[in-house]
């Protein structure tokens, strides 16, 4: 055996820098993942605590569920994004002992397998970011609906957002 520690070094270097970047990207992940389940302990303590209105009630009840898919959400994209991060560094450790073991084709596949594996799985995790967003977008928007002033400057009626009878007006759609 031939080991041409330069060589493996040469290549394997490079190739760290994706470990870092799954990492950052984890990073990312948790960071959301934290705040969101802050925004819900918090949004339910308040719901314990306080003295709510109908609509008000209402409208929380719903940003408390869509928080706790959130929560939901981001724990499986912080899950993939972890999982990306250990097939990227098996990708790395498999990389490193074909080529110290060149002979050992199967070496070759385990890389080549982590890799796709490790990218797919951040690509999932950034699909699901993508779905948490959308989430995201809604809470923002029934935020407004308890304050008249406030619905009203976005074209909707104030009132609970699960109201059937609350419709939308100013828009350009809802004229006839």
């Amino acid at each position: 055996m031939d080991l041409d520690l330069a060589n493996v070094l040469k290549v394997i270097g490079p190739a760290a820098s994706l470990i870092f970047a799954a990492w950052i990207f984890v990073g990312f992940l948790q960071t959301r993942y934290d705040a969101a389940v802050e925004r819900y302990r918090d949004i339910i303590e308040k719901y314990r605590t306080s003295d709510l209105s109908g609509s008000r009630k209402s409208n929380m009840v719903d940003q408390i569920v869509h928080y706790k898919r959130r929560c939901e959400l981001m724990s499986r994209a912080t899950g993939c994004g972890l999982v990306s991060a250990i097939l990227l560094i098996c990708t790395l450790i498999s990389g490193g002992l074909a080529l110290t073991f060149p002979d050992a084709t199967v070496l070759k596949f385990i890389s080549a397998g982590t890799a796709l594996l490790g990218f797919l799985l951040v690509i999932a995790g950034t699909v699901i970011v993508i779905l948490e967003g959308r989430i995201v977008y809604r809470q923002i928007h029934g935020e407004l609906l308890d304050i008249p002033d406030l619905a009203e400057s976005i074209g909707q009626q104030a009132g609970a957002i699960n109201d059937p009878n609350r419709n939308r007006r100013g828009t350009a759609r809802d004229r006839p």
